[in-house]
């Protein structure tokens, strides 16, 4: 979904009461009735905020409990896939999901043996620090664990721990002191140097990133310290033909520039 034939589409489906139909399902249904329960609603919350009021009158928050411990990892990986998308937007879902322990299993899925489930959920404790620091607390115990993703197999989980640790400093320094103390900080510029992902989708997000961490005057000090200044040398142009590796790195050096 994404285009104005899908939200057309969307809009028709709420219209018509289609939110009605996800009241009928129940966790004894099939497997695969379940992943399409849960990918319709990911699809509405990916499309717009302004189907959150209906998502959340659905009160499923018992089942995602037990669908994100579910023995299929498809369906693990799924509901993590959700919880991002319902934090897409907004903060709305921050204090429910919060309350309802699918933040805490969120983090536990990060450790998850599927690589696709790992993969959705760095991108729901991502996006659940992504608008505010309300969660950075509750957040916490996840650092160590997206650090060590950084080395991850799959580019994309990579990229959405990188992206993952970058927003855990985007609205407060709260957690930078954990970010150093686990190793976030060399680990986010190995990624930069050496990551081979053909996407290229890892540095540029690990870049990204970095220049949130170089807000904070203890992370520049450190970055310096690691000669950051040598390693983005090869990301300059005309040298680099990548335009928003060139845009990020040159972010950086502002940042450690105090611009």
């Amino acid at each position: 979904m994404g285009s104005d034939d899908d939200k057309k589409f969307a809009q028709q489906f709420v219209e018509a009461g289609g939110f009605n139909l996800f009241k009928k399902y129940n966790l004894e249904q099939k497997e695969q009735t379940l992943i399409e329960v849960l990918n319709i609603l990911s699809q509405l919350a990916r499309l717009s905020k302004d189907y959150y009021e209906n998502i959340h009158q659905l009160n499923c928050y018992k089942d995602l409990q037990i669908l994100i411990k579910h023995p299929e990892a498809n369906i693990r990986a799924k509901v993590c896939n959700f919880i991002g998308n319902i934090c897409r937007h907004s903060e709305y879902f921050y204090d429910i999901l919060f309350k309802n322990d699918l933040i805490k299993a969120s983090i536990e899925a990060c450790n998850d043996e599927d690589k696709n489930v790992r993969k959705f959920a760095c991108f729901a404790v991502g996006n659940a620090g992504f608008h505010n620091d309300r969660l950075y607390e509750h957040l916490r115990p996840c650092v160590p664990l997206l650090v060590q993703l950084l080395k991850d197999p799959e580019e994309k989980t990579r990229a959405n721990a990188a992206g993952a640790l970058g927003n855990f400093v985007r609205n407060s320094n709260a957690l930078a002191k954990d970010l150093i103390k686990h190793g976030a900080l060399v680990q986010l510029l190995d990624v930069v140097a050496n990551d081979n992902a053909a996407s290229n989708s890892p540095r540029r997000i690990a870049l990204f990133s970095i220049g949130n961490l170089c807000a904070y005057p203890e992370c520049r000090k450190i970055f310096e310290e690691l000669n950051i200044r040598n390693v983005l040398e090869q990301f300059k142009a005309p040298k680099c033909k990548d335009n928003q590796v060139v845009k990020y790195a040159a972010r950086i050096i502002q940042k450690l520039s105090g611009v």
